[in-house]
């Protein structure tokens, strides 16, 4: 059976999904990287000499694998797809995208811009999506720019199952999850194991992904909307009945922006309501803990040890602590190996 791994979040999203990636990217070195990402979804990671890189439609895994398929859920941003591909100096040979992948026009923008009360990035990957619900002619069969790396869903399923180890790098978090996060507050998919294997068009008796599940040790949702006059005009949404919003003079760290829209986050305590739901749902194999830097304003030599502990208890196997956002910033917990076998 083909072997593969799954990159999830387990809270709001910006956890370190793309340093994870790249961090496994470099060890396993798969036969295919694939994503079905939107616009807005937003992954970075340094590697190990330093060179930076931010994915916004190309899987972090593209420069370790051999090629890169983007599945049919996929919502194309054609102008940083090819932007993307140059300055990560990739090479065309090695995509291949399903004919069914949407692709987002100016028109998708335009149609989300009323989304700003819900904190939404705007990047029409809603309206895509829903224009090829409605059977429009904007998938990547469609269109001339993308038809030259566009193969048959035949084609994508034969390439899949020729592979020895698939990368599957999802996006969101758990609680953004149109099913089952904080609605409306959400994105505009589903961001569970289950969907991200059906939007990356992976046939379901191919291979039982091993689920790493990224998550930090103060979550954060992005930031709510305001107008000219300083006066909201939009949220992010609400937090867990056990945690609190933080502001980042309080944790004594520098304010993080988003990816996307670089607009300053907001950061929250941890909660264990939301890790016990989205144990249920994302059942992770293993999880990569990041942000442990934060912990700084804790005086207690012991703290990362005493959070794995912690996640242990919630019934999580921390196999990845990280405390900066390279590769060597990613450190193996003693005695809990990570295998795909």
């Amino acid at each position: 059976m083909t072997k593969a791994y799954m990159i999830v979040d387990l809270q709001f999203g910006s956890t370190g999904k793309g340093l994870i990636a790249g961090f496994l990217a470099e060890q396993y070195r798969p036969d295919i990287s694939v994503a079905a990402w939107g616009p807005n979804a937003g992954h970075t990671y340094i590697d190990q000499y330093g060179k930076k890189t931010i994915a916004t439609m190309i899987p972090i895994g593209a420069e370790r694998s051999a090629s890169v398929m983007i599945g049919p859920g996929a919502a194309i941003d054609k102008d940083a797809f090819f932007a993307e591909m140059a300055i990560r100096n990739l090479s065309a040979k090695k995509f291949f995208i399903h004919e069914r992948a949407a692709v987002v026009t100016d028109e998708h923008r335009k149609e989300e811009a009323g989304l700003v009360r819900i904190g939404s990035t705007m990047k029409g990957n809603a309206e895509a999506l829903i224009a090829k619900m409605r059977r429009g002619r904007t998938l990547a069969q469609d269109d001339e720019d993308l038809r030259p790396f566009t193969i048959s869903a035949n084609d994508y399923r034969n390439r899949m199952t020729e592979a020895r180890v698939i990368a599957i790098e999802g996006a969101q978090g758990y609680s953004l999850s149109i099913n089952h996060g904080m609605y409306p507050y959400v994105t505009s998919r589903d961001t569970t194991p289950y969907q991200v294997m059906a939007d990356c068009g992976i046939p379901y008796g191919l291979c039982r992904p091993k689920v790493v599940g990224t998550m930090r040790t103060f979550p954060i949702r992005v930031a709510n909307r305001y107008n000219g006059a300083g006066e909201q005009i939009g949220t992010s949404g609400p937090s867990y009945p056990d945690q609190f919003e933080l502001s980042w003079e309080e944790l004594q760290v520098p304010v993080e922006l988003t990816t996307v829209t670089k607009l300053p986050r907001r950061v929250f305590t941890f909660s264990d309501i939301q890790v016990a739901e989205a144990k249920m749902h994302m059942n992770p194999d293993a999880v990569f803990l990041n942000f442990t830097n934060y912990l700084q304003s804790i005086p207690n030599n012991n703290v990362v040890m005493y959070w794995v502990k912690r996640m242990e208890n919630l019934g999580l196997k921390v196999c990845w602590t990280g405390d900066g956002p390279a590769f060597r910033n990613v450190h193996p917990v003693a005695n809990k190996e990570f295998t795909l076998d």
